[in-house]
């Protein structure tokens, strides 16, 4: 039986929940990752005309006002301004996007003209290295001493292998040979026409020093090997400052120790002359081998004006 009234007991029914909900800041997520990447993929080519055409077509394309000047100078964009009185009234802003975070286009034309300059510095940095290979492998060849001398192009400029047995060195000896001396002779005279910094890096195989020798080790024979290649080099007139000598021993082998054929490839002297353009890139990129200047903040006095703490007793271990 049905009563009438406040006590009568109404149905309730559940609200439908949207499961959909999601899809419209979804959407406007992906709109707003598509607008940054077409940014992105506007900004990154260096194009000054691009660039202006793309900052016009994106600031009209938001509702933005018309630019009159160059994207970045003193360009002004004029849009409706929404005003809690009488509503709508022009506004007058500065550049599309701030000075200070936008290249202009006289930035974009600087940075273009230093990166043409930057690959022309590359291109006549490689025919350099590349006539010295050629000067290096043909005085190798007129010697009669080509099949012991491997130049090799390397990303950060020109390596030449010499292989040390019965050329450079007697076996388990760290003095030049005559025909050696020879040999780098006609190599300084080469390096004498350049100004790059040239690393001689000095390898044996893995073959142990016997008791009772000069050495104590083959890192230390391989060290005086090369110690002796930059001296020579030195006294032929090239400038200490450019000659770096390094010694590796039995690392970083190029072939087997397990034959004596690659034994005796491992047993060599590496002549690495350095790309300028790298060198100044890793300069200005402070990834020198330049120490930096150590820094020291003094210990400040306690607030109030108090005296240092004594760290005497401390210090002398009470």
């Amino acid at each position: 039986m049905s009563h009438g009234g406040d006590d009568e007991v109404h149905e309730e029914h559940e609200e439908h929940v949207n499961h959909e909900a999601w899809v419209i800041p979804y959407a406007d997520l992906l709109t707003l990752l598509m607008a940054m990447f077409i940014a992105l993929f506007a900004m990154s080519t260096v194009d000054v005309t691009k660039f202006k055409a793309f900052a016009i077509g994106f600031n009209e394309a938001l509702g933005g006002g018309k630019l009159d000047a160059g994207v970045g100078g003193t360009a002004n964009a004029t849009s409706t301004q929404v005003g809690s009185g009488s509503g709508n009234g022009p506004l007058t802003g500065g550049s599309l996007i701030p000075q200070s975070s936008v290249t202009n286009g006289a930035q974009l034309q600087k940075l273009l003209d230093a990166l043409a300059s930057t690959k022309t510095q590359a291109t006549a940095q490689r025919q350099t290295l590349d006539d010295v290979q050629k000067k290096i492998t043909d005085a190798a060849g007129k010697l009669g001493l080509g099949s012991r001398v491997r130049t090799k192009q390397l990303n950060n400029g020109l390596q030449v292998t010499l292989l040390t047995d019965q050329v450079l060195f007697q076996s388990g000896q760290a003095d030049l040979q005559p025909q050696g001396l020879q040999l780098l002779g006609v190599i300084a005279e080469v390096l004498k026409s350049i100004d790059n910094t040239i690393l001689v890096n000095g390898y044996t195989d893995n073959v142990p020093i016997g008791p009772g020798g000069i050495f104590k080790s083959n890192l230390y024979l391989a060290g005086f090997r090369a110690d002796a290649v930059t001296e020579y080099f030195e006294s032929l007139g090239l400038d200490q400052s450019r000659l770096v000598a390094g010694a590796y021993g039995a690392r970083n082998f190029i072939a087997s120790n397990d034959t004596a054929a690659g034994r005796a490839q491992n047993r060599r002297v590496e002549i690495v002359v350095q790309s300028n353009l790298v060198t100044k890139t890793l300069a200005q990129a402070g990834l020198d081998d330049k120490p930096v200047t150590p820094t020291t903040t003094p210990i400040s006095a306690p607030a109030g004006g108090g005296a240092l703490p004594n760290l005497n007793p401390n210090l002398a271990g009470h």
